[in-house]
């Protein structure tokens, strides 16, 4: 029992660490160079980077949601609505991130269209967090705490667990997506 919480914490603790660490290089990358060179501002091959893995791993969390046994409890359908939005709209920014960079559309400096992006990013990567916590918090009640996943051996608590950790990967990606325009706009070089 002991093992199986210091591994839930070892890894709540690996995701925040990647997420500061994320967030200190962007801001570091920022004061080093240009503004120009901001990871993940829009019509960048990094920002198209950060789109993919986005529709990438909400994908994998559609697809693994889909192949998981039992029952669909209220968090785990407000996780499926949350990843499908997410799908729908990093697919779309990728799609807008192609076509800037096969034209050389500088989009940084449209301030109008870095606040919508960044209005969308900011809703959609709290929504991404919200589904993915409240997921993660009936995952732990049945596996932990009421101990379904033994007594109900049908239940896919392993595929659970690994969609769990696929969403967040997909809010993590989010949030720095967001952090990015939100740093593009307030910034006088953009």
């Amino acid at each position: 029992m002991f093992c199986r919480r210091t591994t839930a914490r070892q890894a709540r603790v690996f995701f925040s660490f990647a997420l500061a660490c994320l967030l200190a290089a962007l801001i570091c990358h920022s004061h080093r160079s240009e503004m120009k060179e901001l990871v993940g501002i829009p019509g960048t091959w990094s920002s198209l980077a950060l789109r993919v893995s986005q529709c990438v791993c909400a994908a994998a969390t559609l697809v693994t949601m889909a192949i998981a046994r039992g029952d669909a409890y209220t968090a785990y359908s407000f996780l499926i609505a949350a990843m499908q939005l997410q799908l729908f709209w990093s697919f779309i920014f990728a799609c807008i991130d192609i076509h800037s960079l096969r034209t050389n559309l500088d989009l940084r400096h449209d301030h109008v269209a870095v606040f919508r992006f960044l209005c969308i990013d900011t809703v959609l990567s709290l929504l991404t967090w919200a589904s993915a916590s409240a997921s993660a918090g009936v995952t732990i009640l049945l596996d932990r705490d009421v101990h379904f996943c033994e007594a109900f051996p049908h239940l896919s608590c392993g595929q659970y667990k690994l969609f769990v950790i696929l969403a967040f990967m997909t809010w993590s990606f989010a949030a720095t997506s967001a952090f990015s325009m939100f740093w593009l706009l307030v910034s006088p070089l953009g």
